[in-house]
């Protein structure tokens, strides 16, 4: 789907997504709508096609996902950077990233949504935040579903959720990039 030609910032929706390196586990997905600033959907999506039919099918306009995004599963420079900043990020060439890399890769390529890497721990460090309700809070955002009912899975992907909101209102993301990748934090 990559390529085609959509307006993406006429659409109302970011979604926040924690990849599972496996289909058979839960890779949480929030929905969370820019114009009510509600989290309206956070649930587990198990395979590629699942994943993929949803966030085509609610015309997602950025998807922040919880995996480092590269076609080439190895230690990067902005790997490196994020960890001389103090945030605990695996790299890419460590054990099971390398399954949990290759399947971001493959699914990212075939969005329209522009996609990208977020890691919801250190967004919450960098925001100077210790919990996902007072990162909402904060930001004035709300979510449909109790903050306490979530898994841990969907409150990270609440968080990459925010992450895509900040980056699409280009107000309180903060980029960090190296020559081989970005990843989005947040600063409040």
């Amino acid at each position: 789907m990559r390529g085609e030609s959509v307006d993406l910032h006429r659409r109302p929706y970011v979604g926040g997504l924690d990849l599972a390196a496996s289909e058979r586990r839960c890779s949480g997905f929030v929905l969370l709508n820019r114009l009510t600033r509600e989290a309206e959907e956070a649930r587990c999506l198990f395979s590629d096609e699942q994943i993929v039919k949803e966030i085509e099918s609610v015309g997602v306009s950025v998807l922040a996902v919880d995996a480092p995004l590269t076609d080439a599963p190895r230690m990067r420079e902005v790997d490196r950077k994020l960890i001389s900043m103090g945030f605990r990020v695996l790299p890419p060439s460590f054990g099971a990233m390398r399954e949990l890399t290759s399947r971001a890769w493959r699914i990212s390529q075939r969005l329209s949504a522009e996609v990208i890497e977020t890691h919801p721990r250190s967004a919450l460090k960098s925001a100077r935040v210790s919990s996902v309700g007072e990162l909402l809070e904060r930001l004035g955002l709300r979510s449909r579903r109790e903050l306490g009912s979530l898994g841990r899975d969907e409150r990270d992907a609440l968080i990459a959720a925010v992450v895509a909101l900040c980056y699409s209102l280009r107000s309180c993301s903060l980029e960090i990039a190296a020559g081989d990748g970005k990843v989005y934090l947040l600063t409040l």
